[in-house]
């Protein structure tokens, strides 16, 4: 595939819109965890998991094309789409985080 063809407008906004998507699933997490919902907590916490699985294989696709050697321009929207992957990311690893420590509060509450 060339990467024209990869880098068509369709194809970055729906990265774009993955790593939005996968950022709102591990908010919605926290929020679940705070209502002491963690069941669907977690299950938020799966979807994000989900969603960023297919955001990595984007990104790979992208890392494949360029090879390394500069093929792939970078350009204003790949460096957005980077930073919501990554703020996306971390935004994860805290809700994870998060809602094991809103079960852990309760649990004592409640002990």
């Amino acid at each position: 595939m060339e990467s024209n063809s990869l880098l068509n407008e369709e194809y970055l906004m729906n990265l774009l819109c993955q790593a939005g998507a996968a950022k709102s699933a591990a908010m919605n997490a926290i929020y679940k965890a705070r209502e002491g919902c963690y069941a669907e907590a977690l299950h938020q916490l799966q979807i994000s998991d989900e969603i960023f699985k297919e955001v990595h294989k984007c990104q790979t696709e992208l890392i494949g094309l360029d090879e390394g050697q500069g093929k792939v321009t970078m350009t204003l929207i790949l460096t957005h789409i980077q930073d919501h992957i990554m703020n996306g990311m971390l935004c994860k690893e805290m809700a994870t985080e998060f809602v094991e420590l809103y079960r852990q509060c309760k649990e004592k509450q409640n002990a």
